[in-house]
């Protein structure tokens, strides 16, 4: 193989190991086997932006589920509840992201997220959610 060649075949490799449509990050589902591992809590801004685009429509902006979800037979739990969310540990909360509803004995309505969400975005989440409630 000429210089060129190969240089040009190693300047590809971190697109190829980039994994399903270019993503920087593999999936937590991927990398962690949405199983949660170290410090929780990442960044809330960031978790805030992903919290909206993909939690609010059930869970409401600010976590108060006030919103009218029609497939529901029981509405999510209020998470501005600071005497409900401190029952929660941060791992219940990562489990409940990554794998869905049924992982954590919740609704099935609820999909897991592992598949779309990195390990860094589920911590991320985790911080803008505590932050509802303050615990």
């Amino acid at each position: 193989m000429r210089w060129p060649a190969l240089i040009a075949a190693i300047a590809m490799l971190p697109g190829m190991l980039a994994g399903p449509c270019g993503a920087e990050e593999p999936t937590a589902a991927d990398s962690a086997n949405c199983e949660p591992r170290g410090e929780l809590r990442g960044d809330s801004a960031r978790g805030s932006a992903l919290h909206l685009e993909n939690c609010a429509d059930c869970h409401g902006t600010g976590g108060k589920t006030d919103v009218i979800v029609m497939h529901m037979d029981v509405p999510p739990k209020d998470q501005t509840d600071a005497e409900y969310m401190s029952t929660l540990s941060d791992g219940f909360l990562y489990l409940a992201i990554c794998r869905g509803g049924p992982a954590v004995g919740r609704s099935a309505v609820m999909p897991g997220w592992g598949d779309a969400l990195s390990d860094q975005d589920i911590k991320d989440m985790i911080a803008w959610i505590r932050s509802f409630s303050g615990t």
